[in-house]
């Protein structure tokens, strides 16, 4: 009893004394168990929110481990509203809190990606932060189209039936948001003049 009672009172000194931090889960590389460390979430601009973290249900963990047999820094959450890419852009079904959103990384590439409850897998994004890692063919895109614009940002879109880059673009006060195929064609187009 006495025992219970000081476990209880460190568990508790130990939740109080987190503040801010949000808990992860983090899956062992050898089996499905789980183990919780607390992190403090890093930029919101560049991570989806993961807030009601949990497990998702084993067959969802053994169908992303098949697809991506060596990510590392796997932390699992309820999907919720990501603003960084036009999910109306990426053809991916309408989602909500009964998806599964999943941050980790493959060949120290952070990427994100999204499972629905019958393990099916809808799609991965990931930023690309140096634009001389586009494929030949969208950076020729790039250059006849957008001569003079200035790249702010580029996530990569991938899912079963494409790969896809989403590019943000600026020129004095003329902004354009872009999708374009591995192959250089402009799928989607978005201009704004401030």
């Amino acid at each position: 009893m006495k025992r219970n009672l000081i476990v209880f009172a460190a568990s508790a000194f130990l939740f109080a004394s987190c503040g801010d931090n949000k808990t992860e889960t983090t899956y062992n590389e050898k089996d499905t168990s789980s183990t919780k460390n607390t992190t403090i979430t890093p930029d919101p601009a560049a991570v989806p929110p993961a807030t009601n973290i949990y497990n998702p249900p084993d067959h969802v963990v053994v169908a992303f481990k098949e697809k991506y047999p060596t990510a590392t820094n796997v932390t699992w959450s309820a999907y919720q509203p990501y603003d960084r890419i036009n999910w109306e852009w990426t053809g991916w079904p309408s989602m909500d809190t009964s998806y599964y959103a999943v941050n980790y990384t493959v060949d120290n590439k952070k990427l994100w990606g999204w499972w629905d409850r019958n393990k099916n897998w809808i799609g991965t994004t990931s930023t690309i932060e140096d634009s001389t890692m586009l494929p030949d063919a969208v950076k020729n895109t790039l250059k006849k189209s957008y001569s003079g614009y200035r790249i702010t940002s580029i996530d990569e879109e991938m899912d079963k039936n494409r790969t896809a880059y989403e590019i943000k673009l600026e020129k004095g006060t003329a902004h354009v948001r872009i999708l374009v195929d591995k192959n250089g064609k402009i799928l989607k187009k978005k201009e704004v003049n401030a």
